[in-house]
């Protein structure tokens, strides 16, 4: 059926959207039990290592020159950057708080795309992740908004926060320095030189070396194989059939995501006020991939 590669891109962006939210609970017990550098690094290393012998598989790994070397460590900055602050966050922030605020991301595009290179978005577009927003800080909250006002916002939200402004600016960073090579060489170069980036980071910073236990060599290899070089496949071969604005929008996803696995985690049921706020997430996301359809 001419449907079916459709259906099937919308199913791998929610296969998608579920394994990015694992990221939250695991940084949130991973920035209270162990080096948020070591994390990042080891994870960056071991999905590197991965993408290096896809590269070389697919002939793509030679050595691209020093300039383009540096136009990769500039790519690779932000992204390196938000995972980095997503996991020294993750020592005060919830795991629902970080996966709430993860939908500032598109949004803080759109305002980095009209600052920098003044393109307006739809208006229907900019009020739909408005909502989307809206919607994530009533989940994060459970309806009481005034809780961010009394002592409700850590300063592990302020920090990713922070990493949301990061990674909103990296379609922009990624878009400004791609020079038409296939992505899977962009990706893999951007891991590499991120990992030169956090080794730097390690050499002046020398945070102390505690070898990780047995859960946290696991949440480490999960991070790199689930969340970093699955879902890149799964993301790139998705945006070819329903485009990169509708795959980007399955992000919104994440706070009810989040709460979903906290409850597998077996954390309390939270109030049924968070209602509200998932179906708005939820009318929000339709209504961008009603926009991206039309």
């Amino acid at each position: 059926m001419k449907d079916q590669p459709v259906v099937r891109a919308h199913l791998g962006l929610l296969l998608y959207a579920v394994l990015i939210s694992t990221s939250f609970p695991i940084a949130s017990f991973m920035g209270s039990s162990y080096s948020p550098l070591w994390t990042t690094w080891g994870r960056f290393a071991i999905a590197a290592a991965g993408f290096m012998l896809l590269m070389q598989y697919h002939r793509q790994l030679h050595w691209p020159g020093w300039a383009n070397v540096g136009r990769y460590s500039l790519i690779s900055l932000p992204l390196t950057g938000f995972f980095l602050l997503m996991f020294m966050a993750g020592e005060t922030a919830s795991s629902l708080a970080m996966g709430s605020l993860s939908t500032l991301i598109p949004l803080c595009s759109c305002l980095f795309a009209w600052l920098f290179w003044r393109q307006l978005p739809q208006p229907q577009r900019l009020l739909a992740l408005c909502c989307g927003v809206a919607g994530a800080l009533w989940v994060l909250t459970g309806g009481q908004l005034h809780q961010l006002s009394q002592g409700g916002w850590p300063p592990g939200n302020s920090l990713f926060v922070v990493a949301c402004l990061l990674m909103g600016a990296y379609p922009l960073v990624l878009k400004s320095l791609h020079r038409g090579e296939p992505m899977l060489t962009v990706t893999g170069w951007s891991l590499i030189t991120g990992c030169l980036w956090l080794s730097l980071a390690l050499a002046l910073l020398q945070p102390q070396w505690i070898t990780p236990t047995t859960p946290q060599l696991a949440a480490i290899m999960w991070l790199a194989t689930a969340t970093t070089m699955l879902t890149f496949f799964l993301f790139q071969s998705a945006s070819l059939v329903v485009g990169g604005s509708s795959a980007n929008a399955y992000s919104l996803l994440t706070p009810a995501l989040v709460l979903v696995i906290d409850l597998l985690m077996g954390k309390p049921l939270p109030s049924l006020w968070v209602l509200p706020g998932v179906g708005l997430i939820v009318i929000t996301l339709l209504v961008l991939l009603k926009l991206d359809s039309d």
